[in-house]
């Protein structure tokens, strides 16, 4: 018996030593997510290819600037910029290590004029800065290039799971108020906790780049006026607002929203029979049941500011919808766009 236990053992330490990482996922790691390309302030390094890239014309976008606390859920420093947020997820050729890769992305934005804003490697970035950094939980957290395979998803959820050796820095360039800021976060995966894409990215170094270059919006807000509003419940049976923005990943509505806020109190004043739902609609990127909570959550907040503005409560409903009933395919920036919206439904 001690015999047939020996040998089992010794065949499990062989067959560990000759782990081979399931072939689906490394052939999604030898190639480019599809559409994707360098930074031009970094390139990349030798050898690694892009798992995931996404990209905004404009928003606000905040960065550590600073460790995390000792309880490990604050940042204690960030920094912040408004224009195009460029965001790639990297993953390194085997037997490499995080410092070697961290070093050469950073030396090359130094080479470049970037200036280090703040830099932490290991215990130093403080307590959970990689799951502050990265929360494979959350859809808004992740890089996901559209479009992408659910391998590449699990991938993108899986490069920073379990991990050793985190290192981070922020870089700033530019003049005061108009700095772009480039970030890199790299950190060798461990190989575990989720099954086969951790098996395929083992010992490989991620690497999370993103930057943000200063813009200024577009002005491109639509108001759908009282009238329109009424012509379009009277032919159509609802009416789609662009006009009505909302704070990223949150249901928070913006100060901009106020004309088109306004001209539907408006409406719902001169016509107090109306009753009508209020749904919310969002594009295909990130998870269904994530856009079906945050399309929800946006419905009732318009409600909540109709209420707030005189409109008896009874008269609306709020309903999230999520990605389910689009007005274009998702296959463009334009589409998605389109695709975003609030609108009110005749009961």
């Amino acid at each position: 018996m001690l015999l047939r236990l020996k040998v089992f053992l010794l065949a499990m330490a062989v067959a560990g030593l000759a782990w081979a990482a399931p072939a689906d996922y490394l052939e999604e790691i030898n190639a480019d997510a599809d559409g994707a390309a360098d930074s031009p302030f970094t390139g990349r390094y030798e050898g690694s290819t892009i798992v995931g890239q996404t990209s905004t014309v404009f928003d606000e976008f905040v960065l550590p600037a600073g460790p995390s606390d000792v309880s490990g859920k604050v940042i204690t420093g960030t920094v912040s910029q408004k224009g195009k947020i460029l965001r790639t997820l990297y993953v390194s050729p085997q037997q490499r290590s995080s410092l070697e890769v961290f070093g050469n992305y950073v030396d090359a934005l130094k080479a470049k004029g970037f200036t280090v804003v703040f830099e932490c490697a290991n215990a130093g970035c403080g307590k959970n800065f990689t799951g502050l950094k990265y929360r494979p939980s959350d859809p808004a957290s992740l890089v996901v290039s559209k479009d992408a395979s659910t391998r590449r998803v699990i991938l993108s959820r899986a490069m920073f799971s379990r991990v050793t050796e985190p290192r981070y820095a922020v870089l700033k360039m530019g003049e005061a108020g108009q700095e772009t800021y480039i970030s890199v976060f790299a950190a060798q995966n461990a190989g575990v906790a989720m099954g086969d894409a951790s098996k395929a990215l083992r010992d490989r170094v991620g690497v999370l780049v993103e930057s943000v270059e200063p813009g200024t919006r577009e002005d491109k807000i639509i108001t759908i006026s009282a009238d329109d509003i009424g012509n379009g419940l009277g032919v159509d049976g609802r009416v789609a607002f662009y006009g009505l923005y909302f704070d990223f990943d949150k249901a928070v509505i913006k100060p901009e929203s106020a004309p088109q806020l306004a001209e539907m109190v408006s409406y719902l004043k001169a016509n107090p029979e109306m009753r009508v739902y209020v749904v919310g609609h969002t594009d295909n990127s990130g998870g269904l049941d994530y856009n079906l909570k945050l399309s929800d959550a946006r419905a009732k907040a318009v409600v909540e500011a109709l209420v707030g503005a005189g409109i008896a409560s009874e008269r609306l409903k709020a309903k999230g919808l999520g990605p389910y009933a689009p007005l274009a395919a998702n296959t463009s920036p334009e589409a998605q766009a389109k695709n975003r919206r609030v609108e009110l439904v005749t009961q």
